[in-house]
């Protein structure tokens, strides 16, 4: 089995990252879905699932992909994650594509459960992962001394 190196400055904190945002995304998912399914029914529930699913992949494939290219020189991290958004944005569009093609199909989907569900999530995942980020050490931007 091969010896795993040591992680680096750059990839330790776009872990952290990573990590803060997934802990921060799945509780406030799992707590919009649970309201949702208390509150509005099994379809919200579903459709918030749907939602918070969704909004947990995007977040997730993009810092992945800033793990996977953190050491890297900054005109690939940049290529890297224009790269990731173009590919995730597409994705989105076309699901979104699919569900309008066959509305009648997907005629149970809560628009109010799906946006719900997606804002809290989004707002549980930037909301840890800034908190993480605030108390983070770069070292570009510490005193010297």
């Amino acid at each position: 089995m091969a010896e795993r190196r040591p992680l680096s400055p750059d990839a330790q904190r776009a872990r952290q990252l990573l990590l803060a945002g997934l802990a921060g995304g799945h509780a406030a998912a799992l707590t919009a879905v649970g309201l949702l399914w208390a509150l509005r029914g099994a379809e919200a529930g579903a459709t918030g699932a749907i939602g918070a699913a969704a909004t947990l992949a995007f977040y997730t494939i993009a810092l992945a992909v800033q793990l996977a290219v953190a050491d890297a020189a900054p005109k690939v991290v940049l290529f890297a994650w224009f790269a990731s958004y173009v590919t995730r944005v597409s994705l989105l569009g076309v699901g979104l594509a699919a569900v309008l093609a066959n509305a009648e199909r997907w005629a149970w989907l809560d628009p109010v459960a799906l946006f719900v569900a997606t804002i809290s999530t989004v707002g549980g995942w930037l909301g840890l992962e800034l908190f993480t980020y605030s108390r983070m050490r770069v070292p570009v931007y510490d005193d010297p001394s």
